[in-house]
């Protein structure tokens, strides 16, 4: 066949598919083992002489077997693949050994066969790279519809994997064959440059496609062929070019070919020293434009990661073309700043490996310099990748500190970042800023005072080197010991007396001394030292100044972000951060993260992992008593000034791991030990500080409510020191050792369709109960007795069997000590049981005429409070007994339903009957009628007395008194529809009266209260609440934003337009208050369109309030963006109309405001201000108003990708709005010259100014009177009869006009 193998009409037969083999064999169909016995006999002669291929029968049935590849059998297709490879390889070696002859006519022979070897083997790589590429794309197109569907689809993809495996085992043998051949001096077989280009074209090709196969990229060893195969071709065999337009091609089109191709310029860099390729690729991605407003990313990010990629591997090229790329940071595509960004973060970290010459240190700080610039980009994912970056330059060896300072002062600044993924990266940089901080000299620990005592000895170390000699001397002799010893050898006498007086050894020194002594080794370190403490101490004020703003992200939505800066507060807790301590305390709130996925499951679950790490874990170089110790005192220290919210949520915390641990048998919890070590601070019989003992039982409170049996097994001791002389002694401890009893009740949890469970109660001859009735009694002054005297009764009523006979008995015995009452024979005030009839109040029990003036007011206020708070809980005990109820009868149903004889009698069936309606009738009528209406209730007798009190603030005039009495009238409303009726006007009277915020605050909660139980009472006076909102006092407004909040979002109050007020509250001054308002509007937009159907009401009660334009425009931004879409247009058309009932320019611009914050991003919306342009046309004057509409017009012209239907209505709006502008304009100025002409001819006093201006209305100004006045007749006849006036008569009267 030598001289028919043409190779360039071969590989262009092979592109089109258009194979023609004149001595083709037939394969398909044909009996394999005829197949068989032709590959043998083609190895057979191939074996005699590898030349033997250019044979024209062999190598068309070579052909033929490959034109049929894929419809052979897998053992008779890896035959073929031998045959040719092992031909190759024997024709590639016979042809090194003839070239190292160096005869011409002998290597010349090898030319044919090496391109019909070179030929086949491409082919065969085309059509397996075909098949491996269209069988991906089909698994990958159908990846979803036999996902998990039959064992097929495996079956399939295992067979797949296998053959493709096989292939590339084939493949790298290929890979290596050809790196042999191009090892060879081609130049001398193939002396045209076309026709070895042509040859090359074999090798390089297939290596290309092997690259475009993903699949192949993940083999390693088949990629380093590849790379080897490309770089011989590029290094010996100028392939430079064409390797270049096939590198920029893939990047286009292959997604995955970035990093493979940045590895190959790095293998051709140091493996064979050839990097202008790579110089060459970089100045054109360098010179390419990349635009952001193209839907297809797919290139930039192409380009992106191969530079990022190419950075990292060959830093030092990248480094050369850096002055090219860096343009690439004004361009527009985000992703090739990001690039830029990392290329620049992996410059620096090569640069701080190398020799640090002056270049290397400058190109250092303009890369930093770079990077600061780019904190301040539009883009987030920009500033999310550089705060990235900012974080790895942190692990480098070398900590850059003169740098670190403003790098960290910009990532707590992006604290603040309106992206979310910017805000969670700072946060997990700064982190790692504070983790790799350079301050290690005293233990790595950031406590500020520590390292501001170590700045000031050193300064005064300074200052002592300067001024006293003797210092001064110490520190010269560290720098020349020997002459300083002759210097003390002469000195003068007198100076070695100073020495001995300190206060007299101050002396500065001279320019020379000074020279010689900063020259010294001692003050050069303390002067480094000194500036290494001033540079800690400015990071740790850094940290100080983030911990506000980590703060408030502990309040965010997203649950990473939060989950972040919890880390954030235990990484500075651990440096000794003393900060840290607010966070943490803030962080436990977060136990009341709604439980809607597994995202806030983390965030509690970590919640409980801070506080292990931080409080509960043993520390490794204790002891087991000294860790107990540790552990009990720092539960104890959560108590020491913490707020009762804070309190609530750390009892839900410590509960929750205490209950986890329970069931789950979790590593977090509290062991036995360090509870029994509590136990033993609260009992300490030595005087403690009272915050300690006190923390000691808060704890075990809260411990208890997951754990009853903790306290259940120590009431002895609660009983002898909280109820005792302790308890008595300091009030608050008493207060929350009550608390802590409340916890042997057990913990009610309430399920769906589940009736209540019975709880522990107790007889009413516990010592409990004795002494809870001693505390009550126990004389104080103290106002903290309030707070005991209410957990004291609702122990009683949580616990007691019978609390309604204690707490009656309790206030019969206040009765008497105050009004100093006489009992009768028998015993007249009965008991305040609902079960047995309540007798007749006695007559003999008065007050006494004489002495009513003489009662003590703080005795009758804690009367009153006493009697309010039993009030109050003796609904919720009627409640229960009412839940005990329905629970026994569920219990005896479902005994009868099994089938087994019951004779449970209740003794409350046989008071009101069986039947459920009847006792919940009996129960309500008790409420209603009974409890301060019946003649035999006892508290009957003090309704009358409480609103005496409450009505006659000038003769009651004590605050506290009027405080227990207001706050017991608000509980005794609760409790009849009837009383609340009475009362409720002078409640109003008293809410808008009273001076004292308390009492205002504790009727508004109580309103509340009210407006559940009786929501058409309430609800037709709402008002009187919304009022309040406008109190003078901050707790007032936040306790009616509160009370109001929870009404309206559980729908108990309908909205009648009051909304306004609360808008107002977004810009209230305290922080809680406008945190709380903005949580009301965002749950109310869920609420059907709420805030939209609301919106004309708030815009018109904020145009009629005392309300600054800037406070007026922040309320309004907020509340448009919790508006729909869809309701924008009937909103423009709403907003449009108002201009025509709105005279005031502050009006008009109020409402082009709230115009300006729509979004018009569709035609209609734009027809819908066009349509309502009449009602606004001669607003249009006024600048501000001109300003928002034109930036409407922005806003519609900047929509990205544009709408071509918009741009001609947005061009007429345009246009109107410049018309009535330029006519508004004009007509403005046209009044300033006629009130100036007005002016001006009052001045110069003639009749004839004034005729000129005759029939001239300028607006604004007054009408002219028709007749003159007396007195400006009078004027006039005095001006024509003296001439020597001046005219001021006739300035004033055209002033008056003005």
């Amino acid at each position: 066949m030598s001289g028919n193998f043409e190779l360039d009409e071969e590989l262009n037969n092979v592109q089109q598919d258009s194979i023609h083999i004149s001595r083709e064999i037939s394969i398909e169909g044909e009996n394999q083992k005829t197949l068989e016995r032709i590959l043998n006999e083609i190895v057979d002669t191939l074996q005699e002489a590898s030349g033997n291929i250019t044979d024209s029968t062999i190598f068309d049935q070579i052909r033929s077997f490959i034109k049929h590849f894929n419809t052979l059998k897998k053992t008779t297709a890896t035959k073929v693949w031998d045959i040719v490879l092992s031909g190759f390889n024997a024709e590639v070696a016979s042809t090194a050994q003839d070239l190292e002859i160096n005869d011409q006519d002998v290597y010349m022979q090898h030319r044919e066969p090496l391109e019909m070897y070179g030929f086949l083997i491409f082919w065969i790589i085309n059509i397996t790279e075909q098949k491996a590429t269209s069988r991906a794309a089909s698994t990958e197109k159908t990846a979803k519809s036999t996902r998990g569907k039959g064992a097929r689809a495996s079956k399939d993809n295992n067979e797949a994997d296998e053959q493709s495996s096989t292939w590339t085992s084939e493949k790298q043998k290929a890979m290596d064959s050809m790196s042999k051949c191009l090892e060879l001096q081609l130049s001398k077989i193939w002396t045209a440059t076309h026709e070895k280009e042509t040859f090359i074209s074999l090798f390089f090709k297939p290596a290309y496609q092997i690259l475009e196969n993903k699949e192949n990229i993940k083999n390693s060893a088949l990629k380093q062929r590849v790379y080897k195969v490309l770089c011989i071709c590029i290094k010996r065999h100028n392939h430079e070019f064409g390797a270049k337009t096939t590198i920029l091609q893939n990047l286009q089109y292959w997604e995955h070919t970035p990093e493979p191709m940045a590895e190959l310029l790095e293998m051709l860099i140091n493996d064979y020293d050839y990097s202008q390729l790579a110089d060459s690729i970089l100045r054109e991605v360098s010179s390419r434009e990349f635009d952001e407003t193209i839907k297809d990313v797919s290139v930039p990010r192409a380009f992106s990661k191969f530079l990022v990629k190419l950075s990292e591997l060959a830093p030092k090229v990248v480094l050369k073309q850096m002055g090219l790329l860096i343009e690439h940071l004004d361009g527009e595509s985000y992703m090739m700043r990001q690039a830029i960004v990392e290329v620049i973060g992996n410059l620096i970290a090569y640069l701080s490996e190398v020799e640090q010459t002056d270049q290397v240190k400058n190109q250092i700080d303009g890369f930093f310099d770079i990077l600061e610039e780019r904190f301040m980009d539009n883009n987030s994912y920009v500033r999310t990748k550089l705060l990235q970056i900012a974080g790895q330059l942190c692990d480098l060896r070398v900590k850059f500190p003169k740098r670190r300072q403003r790098l960290t002062e910009l990532v707590i600044g992006r604290l603040s970042d309106k992206s979310f993924w910017s805000r969670k990266q700072a946060i997990r940089t700064l982190v790692r800023m504070i983790e790799t901080h350079p301050y290690s000299m005293h233990g790595g620990e950031l406590d500020l005072e520590e390292w501001e005592v170590q700045y000031t000895e050193v300064t005064d170390e300074l200052k002592a080197m300067i001024t006293k000699p003797s210092k001064r001397r110490a520190a010269l002799r560290g720098l020349d010991e020997i002459e300083a010893g002759m210097e003390v050898d002469a000195a003068d006498p007198e100076s070695e007396a100073n020495e001995d007086d300190g206060n007299k050894d101050i002396a500065l020194p001279t320019d020379e001394e000074l020279l010689e002594l900063q020259s010294s080794k001692e003050y050069v370190t303390k002067t480094l030292q000194q500036r290494y403490y001033a540079d800690a101490i400015r990071f740790i004020h850094l940290i100080h100044r983030a911990v506000p703003v980590m703060c408030e992200l502990l309040a965010s939505t997203m649950k990473l972000e939060v989950i972040e800066a919890m880390e954030f507060f235990v990484t500075i807790h651990r440096y000794k951060v003393r900060v840290a301590s607010d966070g943490i305390r803030k962080m436990v709130h977060l136990v009341w993260m709604k439980d809607n996925g597994d995202e806030a499951k983390s965030v509690r679950g970590r919640l409980m992992e801070c506080y292990w790490q931080i409080y509960l874990a043993p520390d490794d170089s204790l002891t087991e008593k000294e860790n107990t110790a540790l552990i009990a005192r720092n539960l104890v220290s959560l108590t020491y000034g913490s707020t009762l919210a804070e309190l609530t949520s750390l009892e839900q915390l410590l509960s929750t791991i205490v209950a986890d641990s329970m069931a789950h048998a979790s590593e977090i919890t509290i062991s036995d030990e360090v509870i029994e070590k509590l136990w033993q601070v609260y009992s300490h019989h030595k005087d403690i500080p009272n915050p300690q003992r006190r923390g000691a039982i808060i704890i075990l409170g809260m411990l208890a409510k997951a754990k009853s049996d903790i306290v259940a097994q120590k009431i002895e001791t609660i009983l002898k020191i909280g109820l005792g002389k302790h308890g008595k002694a300091d009030l608050a401890l008493a207060r929350y050792s009550c608390i802590a009893l409340q916890r042997i009740a057990g913990e009610k949890k309430k399920q769906k369709g589940v009736i209540g469970q019975d709880t522990v109660r107790l007889p009413m001859d516990h010592p409990i109960f004795i002494k809870l009735g001693q505390l009550i009694d126990h004389p104080t002054t103290s106002k903290k007795w309030f707070a005991v005297v209410e957990q004291a009764l609702n122990t009683i009523y949580l616990l007691g069997e019978h609390p309604d006979i204690l707490c009656g008995d309790i206030i019969k015995t206040r009765c008497r000590a105050i009004f100093d009452l006489q009992e009768t024979g028998d015993s007249l005030l009965d008991q305040m049981s609902i079960d047995v009839p309540m007798s007749a109040m006695s007559e003999d029990l008065t007050v006494n005429v004489e002495d009513e003036f003489l009662i003590d007011s703080w005795q009758l206020s804690q009367l009153l409070f006493i009697v309010g708070h039993i009030a109050i809980k003796h609904i919720v005990h009627m409640e229960v007994i009412e839940e005990e109820f329905k629970r026994r009868k569920a219990a005896a149903g479902n005994e009868k339903k099994k089938g087994k004889d019951n004779a449970v009698e209740d003794e409350l069936d046989q008071v009101v009957g069986t039947t459920e309606d009847e006792f919940v009738d009996a129960m309500a009528h008790i409420r209603e009628r009974e409890l301060l209406f019946g003649e035999g209730s006892l508290l009957q007798v003090f309704g009358p007395l409480i609103v005496t009190i409450c009505g006659n603030n000038t003769l009651y005039s004590d605050k506290t008194l009027q405080s227990s009495a207001a706050l017991a009238l608000c509980k005794l409303m609760c409790i009849s529809s009837e009383f609340c009726e009475h009362n409720l006007q002078l409640l109003f009277t008293i809410l808008e009266k009273s001076t004292e915020p308390t009492i205002r605050s504790n009727i508004i909660i109580a309103l509340g209260d009210m407006a559940v139980c009786f929501n058409n009472l309430i609800d037709a006076n709402i008002a009187y609440l919304y009022k309040r909102l406008s109190d003078s006092d901050a707790a007032v407004k936040k306790n009616t934003l509160m009370v109001l909040t929870h009404l309206i979002l559980n729908g108990m109050v309908k909205v009648k337009g009051q909304l306004g007020e609360m808008a107002i509250c977004l810009v209230d001054d305290d922080a809680r208050i406008s945190d709380l308002a903005r949580l009301f509007f965002t749950e109310l937009t869920s609420k059907d369109n709420a805030v939209y159907n609301n919106m004309p009401d708030i815009i018109s009660h904020m145009s009629n309030a005392n309300i600054d334009e800037e406070s007026y425009r922040k309320i309004m931004r907020f509340l448009f963006e919790l508006i729909k879409e869809k309701n924008m247009e009937s909103m423009t058309e709403k907003l449009c109309q108002r201009f025509k009932n709105t005279e005031e320019p502050r009006g008009w611009r109020d409402i082009a405001f709230c115009l300006s914050m729509l979004p018009f991003k569709t035609e209609k919306s734009f027809k819908r201000l066009l349509e309502g342009f009449p009602n606004y046309q001669d607003k249009v004057h006024e600048e501000q108003v001109f300003k928002y509409l034109s930036d409407i017009i922005a806003k519609g012209r900047a929509i990205k990708p544009p709408k071509p239907e918009m741009k001609p209505i947005i061009d007429e709006f345009e246009a109107k709005l410049k018309e009535f502008k330029a006519k508004g304009d004009e007509v403005q100025e046209t009044e300033a010259k006629a009130i100036s002409a007005v002016k001006k001819g009052g001045r110069k006093g003639g009749r004839k100014a004034g005729s000129t201006l005759a029939g001239l209305k300028v607006k604004g100004a007054l009408e002219p009177p028709t007749a003159a006045s007396p007195e400006k007749r009078k004027t006039r006849r005095s001006r024509r009869g003296d001439d020597d006036g001046d005219g001021d008569e006739d300035e004033q009267d055209y002033e008056a006009l003005d």
